[in-house]
């Protein structure tokens, strides 16, 4: 299945900003089961770009503008094809025996086992833990099955208790949250057990069946997770629709949470650093 995707992010200074460097990651990821078929940057004002890849090999795109300016526009154009692959049956592996390889695993995938900065392991996420943790006799792909709609229900969809910048903390106080906040508590759980898990950032593309008109659907960015699971490698589910994830999610990039994925801005007004923040 083929998608065109446009991506616009706008930002407005209250104060002419005399130098701005940015660093974006809205380039789709090139995969068994997903193609980059084309992809365009456009920025306004003009600015340099460069790409590099950054330490979990996400294209990453530095924006440098040297100007005075007010506002910046950045506009990415994707076309991206995703593919539908066989199947893989998982392996039966119980937590008992998966465990058994712990500390080789931490080695290997530490990143996404340790905590990280929007999954603290807190004594109230492991309180949260210890009401879902698994049985030794319980299979890890089937716990993770599990525990990723149990937590969805537990919690409402709500963008006005939570922020860019909360942590798992924040969705198990006000009991409520967005994609972000869903997908790092899932991670909180996960890796808890044992599971490397990380954070992905991407785009989640309308239904056909339940279009309305032939009009572009407007949307934002979506985040989901991926586990490490024993024989099929990383998988993805999406904690905010209680599923595993599907040919309508693009993924663009992947980290321990969403610290490492935001838009990173640093602009100079007035001779004086700002400091750096994600939005």
């Amino acid at each position: 299945m083929r998608f065109r995707v446009k991506h616009v992010t706008r930002y407005v200074y209250e104060q002419p900003a005399s130098h701005s460097h940015n660093d974006v990651r809205l380039t789709p990821i090139d995969a068994p089961d997903q193609k980059r078929v084309a992809f365009r940057l456009d920025v306004t004002p003009a600015a340099e770009i460069s790409e590099y890849r950054d330490s979990f090999g996400n294209l990453t795109h530095s924006i440098d503008i040297q100007s005075p300016h007010t506002e910046l526009v950045i506009s990415s154009s994707s076309v991206v094809d995703r593919f539908a692959l066989p199947a893989q049956p998982s392996a039966r592996i119980t937590f008992h025996d998966y465990l058994a390889d712990d500390s080789a695993r931490m080695k290997e995938y530490a990143d996404f086992l340790n905590p990280s900065r929007y999954v603290p392991f807190s004594d109230r996420l492991r309180r949260f833990f210890w009401s879902v943790r698994p049985q030794l006799s319980e299979d890890i792909t089937a716990y993770t099955e599990r525990m990723i709609p149990y937590l969805r229900n537990q919690f409402g969809y709500d963008g006005g208790t939570t922020h860019v910048h909360s942590t798992v903390d924040d969705i198990l106080t006000t009991g409520g949250g967005v994609c972000q906040d869903f997908a790092n508590l899932s991670i909180g759980l996960l890796r808890l057990a044992g599971i490397p898990a990380r954070y992905v950032s991407g785009y989640l593309a309308p239904d056909p069946r339940h279009a309305a008109s032939s009009v572009p659907t407007q949307l934002a960015s979506h985040a989901w997770i991926e586990a490490l699971l024993p024989g099929t490698g990383w998988t993805g589910f999406d904690p905010t629709h209680r599923t595993r994830t599907m040919i309508r999610h693009i993924r663009l990039a992947v980290g321990r949470d969403y610290n490492d994925l935001p838009p990173r801005i640093r602009r100079l007004q007035q001779l004086r650093w700002q400091p750096p923040h994600g939005l």
